[in-house]
């Protein structure tokens, strides 16, 4: 029977911190600016690893969003307020309906998003518990390393 050498709890605990865990489900609650300010104010690198992909997801979904309802408003030809239908065309005919199909996609790219944001955050908070950086899957990296 062999026997392999593992970091144990103390050595464990230096390397990680408390912030670097909590990042991911602060992100979940405040979006990119509570792990923005966390990025920013903290020394210790796990934390600021964390933070850093933590921001990168959030600002990636945040870019989506917007775009996505640019897109789609830009599209609508008419819109509907108490009851009352007013016409709202900013763009011509055929492209009207190009921006509307475009923003209806990238709405139903959004609720995937969304959703994956849940399953991320669970993610990377199981995988920073056990000591380790995880990078979120198909962000952008907005914030490389600085400091």
């Amino acid at each position: 029977m062999t026997f392999t050498a593992t970091l144990s709890d103390p050595e464990l605990s230096d390397e990680r911190s408390i912030g670097g865990i909590l990042v991911h489900l602060l992100g979940l609650f405040t979006g990119f600016l509570g792990p923005l300010i966390l990025y920013a104010v903290s020394d210790n690198e796990f934390t600021r690893t964390n933070a850093r992909h933590t921001i990168n997801w959030h600002v990636t979904v945040s870019v989506l969003m917007i775009v996505a309802l640019v897109m789609f408003f830009l599209g609508a030809d008419e819109i509907t307020v108490l009851g009352e239908t007013t016409e709202v065309s900013l763009l011509p005919a055929p492209l009207d309906i190009v921006f509307g199909l475009v923003g209806f996609l990238l709405i139903i790219v959004l609720v995937i998003a969304i959703f994956l944001t849940l399953v991320y955050t669970i993610v990377a908070t199981v995988k920073a518990i056990s000591g380790s950086t995880w990078t979120y899957p198909g962000a952008i990296a907005f914030v490389e390393r600085y400091r």
